[in-house]
């Protein structure tokens, strides 16, 4: 089954959605980055992606076995946190779609877990990472940094 761009996006937002919502850094500030400190982000960086693939290969085998058709979900979440967005579902949807959605919820705790574990593993802080992350956010020099050392990690 193939999943739409729209709803492989969501997968990845709520991977991801408490990665970026820890803190909060001034987009003017300045983060300054050590080479050293930079090569650890991007191997944590390459971990998380890691985690990422397979969360969101979780997350569309349970919608799946659920009985969801995957643009129907998508559909239902969208509407579930846009208030623009209406959607008609029979109570038998919604109480379905509650039930998926606690499920993606407990497994995002865990992806999450697993995620500050490849930080740490790293020897960076939780709070030193989220505020590169926002840093990088912006700092289109910073991403041009990262981007180099994840290419030179890659190498053999």
């Amino acid at each position: 089954m193939r999943f739409s761009k729209p709803f492989k996006t969501l997968l990845v937002c709520f991977v991801t959605i408490g990665m970026s919502a820890f803190t909060q850094v001034n987009a003017q500030e300045q983060v300054e980055v050590t080479d050293a400190e930079l090569g650890k982000i991007a191997a944590a960086f390459q971990g998380i992606q890691k985690i990422n693939m397979e969360a969101q290969q979780k997350v569309m085998k349970t919608v799946e076995d659920s009985g969801f058709e995957a643009n129907r979900f998508n559909e239902m979440y969208e509407a579930s946190v846009s208030p623009e967005k209406n959607v008609e579902a029979t109570d038998e949807e919604k109480e379905k779609f509650g039930k998926v959605m606690s499920q993606i919820q407990e497994m995002q705790a865990g992806f999450q877990g697993q995620m500050e574990e490849v930080i740490g593993k790293e020897g960076i802080s939780m709070e030193r990472y989220e505020k590169i992350a926002m840093a990088l956010q912006t700092d289109t020099a910073l991403q041009q940094r990262l981007q180099a050392e994840i290419v030179k990690q890659q190498q053999p």
